[in-house]
């Protein structure tokens, strides 16, 4: 914790964090909805975020809690296609594989699946 980096006797760091949960100002389920929602917006997808999270120590319960609020909005193949108009807005990577490959890549570290990916990229293609 940073606060017993800082030097804080760890029984002031305990009662500190009792009383903030007790007035409800500190929630694991507040800070999952807010990362989830946070990743969400940064263009990841749910599954992706949920990792993070898992990542970070959050409990499993709250976390798909958390999930189903935050991604009742959320459509893959939608989130997908906004990220390669404003990647590629003049349909480059159709004359370049090279730009093809490296935004098939970018969308998958994303954690975009490949069948979105593909339907997404062959969607730009049609409309170009």
């Amino acid at each position: 914790m940073k606060l017993a980096e800082k030097g804080f006797p760890s029984s002031e760091i305990d009662s500190s964090v009792h009383r903030l949960v007790e007035h409800g100002l500190l929630s694991e389920s507040r800070f999952a909805e807010a990362f989830l929602r946070s990743r969400l917006r940064r263009g990841e997808t749910p599954w992706l975020a949920m990792q993070k999270a898992r990542m970070r120590g959050v409990d499993e319960q709250v976390l798909v809690q958390a999930a189903d609020d935050a991604m009742q909005d959320f459509d893959a193949d939608a989130a997908c296609a906004a990220w390669l108009a404003r990647r590629d807005p003049g349909g480059l990577r159709f004359s370049e594989p090279r730009r093809w490959q490296r935004e098939a890549r970018f969308l998958r570290q994303k954690g975009y699946d490949s069948a979105t990916i593909l339907r997404a990229l062959q969607r730009r293609n049609v409309e170009d």
